[in-house]
């Protein structure tokens, strides 16, 4: 059962700057989470981690700036997981009304309050899996992700996920990467 929300906190009033776009099925997600449930998803580290985030699993896919070669090009992780990167691709393609050049896997992440660094403009967030709790907060309104695509610019607006993430939840962010040429 899900835990009451702090008062002081609005659930899905409407913030004019997030978009909640039509659910998805969730048999949409099912080759993804089942390609992601068998491969290893590697642990953020010291060098990787963002100030303040709990150590958490995630790749990136799309593109990516070489952090030391500061070339541009396809991730490591979409060259390593071809497969898992056509899915999200796929998804993207499908459901994401803008051109987007990178995608944020994480996995079971509970984030605290922040902005996102590189993004520019709109990012798309769904979520995916066997879980329940987790919802992002967006300005002090809450929304569920789960299957349900939400648009909104995470350079600007401050947002953060709920603390009470029971199972196995699967997170997509898609979004225009700042030091990345758009797609298509």
């Amino acid at each position: 059962m899900e835990k009451p929300f702090p008062s002081f906190i609005r659930v899905e009033q409407g913030d004019p700057d997030v978009e909640i776009l039509p659910e998805i099925y969730e048999q949409e997600f099912s080759k993804l989470y089942h390609l992601l449930n068998h491969i290893k998803i590697p642990m953020t580290n010291v060098n990787t981690n963002r100030r303040q985030f709990p150590y958490h699993k995630r790749m990136c896919f799309g593109l990516s700036r070489g952090r030391f070669t500061g070339v541009v090009g396809l991730s490591r992780d979409s060259l390593k997981y071809p497969e898992v990167f056509e899915e999200i691709m796929r998804i993207g393609d499908k459901y994401v009304p803008f051109k987007w050049t990178s995608v944020h896997l994480n996995h079971c992440l509970t984030c605290p309050p922040h902005k996102d660094d590189n993004n520019n403009g709109k990012s798309l967030l769904v979520s995916f899996g066997e879980y329940t709790g987790s919802h992002i907060v967006i300005e002090d309104y809450i929304y569920n992700t789960r299957h349900r695509p939400i648009m909104f610019n995470g350079s600007k607006l401050l947002h953060w996920n709920t603390p009470d993430l029971e199972g196995n939840k699967y997170s997509l962010v898609y979004y225009i990467n700042d030091n990345c040429n758009a797609r298509g």
